[in-house]
């Protein structure tokens, strides 16, 4: 095993087992809420939980093949996925959404009464 070898492990692992995790981790908890240690614990077995779940769905669902593209592909997307869900909460456009869908559901209610 030479030393390309090596490093493609070591940062294929950390892409696929790592950082899929982190990025779920902060939409479940906030910043403070937990420490470090058990931050990076719950980041291993998240990707481990969300990884394979998202290639096989994705596989039997969608008919899409697995192959080293389609699962970097897929990664990127649940980690992505992540991150615009903590963008959309920072800027908190969840709020404005779920407020909108109040005033809609009151507006219909009181129209059908």
């Amino acid at each position: 095993m030479d030393a390309v070898d090596i490093v493609r492990i070591i940062f294929g692992s950390i892409f696929v087992l790592f950082i899929p995790g982190l990025a779920w981790s902060y939409v479940f908890f906030q910043k403070k809420q937990i420490d470090i240690i058990e931050r990076l614990a719950l980041s291993f077995g998240l990707s481990i939980a969300l990884v394979p779940l998202t290639v096989f769905w994705f596989n039997w669902i969608f008919d899409i093949k697995l192959s080293l593209v389609n699962t970097i592909f897929i990664v990127l997307g649940i980690t992505a996925a992540a991150l615009v869900w903590l963008f959309a909460r920072r800027r908190m456009w969840t709020a404005r959404m779920a407020q909108g869908l109040r005033l809609r559901f009151k507006f219909h209610r009181s129209k059908s009464e």
